[in-house]
């Protein structure tokens, strides 16, 4: 039996406490007995006590408010009530008070004993099993977290990073919470629309994180004006540094050139694109390459498929989700009859998903949906809104300058900058000015927050990610009202360029001297130079102020 594990009894009378200790005693439990309700309270604080032991009528009163106490600040421990009085409405008072039972006077010490024994057994089991419980929650709620941010973040790049097209529409309906498949769209400095429609192995977080490295890579190589050939050895690289090897993503890339008067295919390892005629009748643009990252970079075909965009009136591409395992009336359906079935369908894709998914064949009895994405392109509407001349962009006129100051739990609010890129767009700023802002500012206070505030390690992050969000909620909670961050906005009319000052309270950080971009990624204890310098025009930093100025041009 445990050393802290004691059994307290509360009896005024000598002799039945003489005999119940030491009968307990004879089978190796320990005792601590009292004889008034105030010892009992007393010692109660004292000792890792295993099971109650009390008599109910004591000197100082009647045992059934210490029951009350004893409910709430040791739930799980047994209390039996020693008693000669069996009066029908206290042995229901007291079971309704959650005694486990009763033990009639004068006692029999051998049974006394076997009984207790039994009922603190029955504690430990319940007490490990209450404890397991507890870190099974904890847990729990920490993967939840994890969950939640993981979800906000995909879901976030997904938003940032994909263009809202007339004449693109899509519909999407995901197995779980993270979906595995990604529709990306973009357009070119030359005019041209490209657009990705992509489907990782797997399902759920696993596929989502597989597949959202790409996001990045596609919009940048885009606004950039590579072709689509070099942004498929791009996306193919990213997919190889980041992911595992027995991780692939299918993938349909298509670019549409008004000037050009031409559509380039590209399919790796995805269901036919559908290509609808002037006529109404459909061809098929089947896969030709394997899926990205099943082939190394210098393997991967960049060669296209060409077609004249006038010639085309729809087109229609989707994941395997929407046509694989489906059946009709108990007969499985072909590819060919599913791909019919999509055809007539187009004018309303979420009805479509809802149709096939009601067709859903599983295998074994298991309920295993894959995701579902259908992107239908109207032709002649994408051709509209490719013919708009975007109009040069106009020099905003007046100086203006925002002061921020942020103290003490504050600092924990990250809608701040939300309000800042808002704020900066009802001046009338472009999207893509706004969203520069939003990246530099946050990676700015991030960094101000966790590593000249918090004095959290930059490399904890990347290490240990579960321990950094751990050291980053306990330092949140007990952020000092001292402690605080200044932010200055500064909108310059005849240069047209946006300065940020920031500045916090904490220790700052050593610039070393900068000499190429390679060093970046290990200076200013991981603040994200690289990324700040690569968006900004100009980066300083003034370690005897601790302030950090960029500029960012419009």
């Amino acid at each position: 039996m445990p050393q802290e594990n004691k059994v307290l009894i509360l009896e005024d009378d000598t002799s039945t406490r003489l005999i119940v200790s030491k009968s307990l005693a004879a089978q190796g439990i320990e005792t601590v007995i009292v004889g008034t309700l105030a010892e009992a309270e007393a010692e109660v604080e004292k000792h890792s006590i295993a099971l109650f032991l009390l008599d109910v009528h004591l000197p100082d009163g009647d045992s059934t408010e210490l029951v009350r106490k004893l409910r709430i600040s040791h739930p799980l421990v047994p209390v039996l009530v020693m008693t000669g009085d069996y009066e029908q409405n206290r042995v229901s008072e007291f079971f309704d008070l959650g005694v486990r039972d009763f033990i009639r006077k004068p006692v029999h010490p051998i049974l006394l004993a076997s009984r207790v024994r039994s009922f603190i057994r029955n504690y430990a089991t319940e007490r490990a099993l209450f404890e397991a419980n507890e870190m099974y929650q904890r847990i729990a709620h920490e993967k939840e977290q994890e969950e939640e941010l993981a979800h906000y973040v995909y879901n976030h790049i997904l938003d940032v990073h994909t263009s809202k097209i007339d004449g693109l529409d899509v519909a999407i309906r995901s197995s779980g919470r993270f979906c595995g498949d990604m529709i990306l769209s973009a357009k070119a400095p030359n005019g041209n629309l490209v657009v990705m429609l992509a489907d990782a192995t797997g399902h759920g977080m696993a596929a989502a994180l597989t597949i959202y490295p790409m996001a990045s890579t596609f919009s940048a190589m885009v606004s950039k004006g590579l072709s689509l050939g070099a942004i498929l050895k791009e996306l193919s690289t990213k997919h190889n540094q980041c992911i595992p090897q027995n991780r692939f993503v299918a993938a349909i890339l298509i670019e549409l050139s008004p000037a050009e008067n031409s559509i380039r295919v590209w399919n790796g390892g995805m269901p036919s694109l559908l290509m609808f005629g002037n006529d109404g009748e459909f061809t098929k643009v089947s896969s030709k390459n394997l899926a990205i990252g099943i082939l190394p970079d210098e393997l991967i075909s960049t060669k296209m498929e060409v077609f004249e965009l006038d010639k085309v009136r729809k087109m229609a591409m989707f994941s395997d989700g929407l046509i694989e395992n489906k059946a009709i009336g108990g007969r499985n359906i072909s590819f060919d009859e599913a791909y019919d079935i999509i055809a007539t369908h187009l004018d309303d894709p979420q009805g479509l998903l809802g149709k096939m998914h009601d067709c859903e064949q599983f295998v074994n009895e298991l309920n295993d949906h894959d995701d579902m994405t259908l992107a239908v392109l109207d032709l002649e509407r994408l051709k509209e809104e490719l013919k708009q001349v975007e109009q040069e962009e106009e020099a905003l006129p007046g100086s203006f300058e925002f002061d921020f100051v942020l103290t003490g739990a504050s600092l924990n609010n990250d809608k701040f900058v939300f309000g800042l890129s808002e704020l900066l767009a009802s001046y009338g700023f472009n999207k893509e000015f706004c969203q520069k802002v939003f990246t530099v500012v946050t990676e700015l206070l991030v960094n101000a927050v966790d590593h000249g505030i918090f004095n959290i390690p930059s490399n904890l992050k990347e290490e240990d990610f579960i321990a950094y969000l751990s050291m980053r909620e306990e330092k949140q909670s007990t952020i000092a009202a001292s402690d605080k961050v200044s932010i200055q906005v500064k909108w310059q009319e005849p240069t047209q360029t946006l300065e940020i000052f920031l500045s916090d309270s904490g220790n700052g950080y050593e610039l070393n001297s900068i000499n190429n971009d390679n060093e970046l990624d290990d200076l200013a204890y991981g603040r994200g130079l690289k990324l700040i310098t690569s968006l900004s025009h100009s980066f300083d930093y003034d370690e005897h102020t601790n302030t950090t100025h960029v500029t960012l041009e419009y």
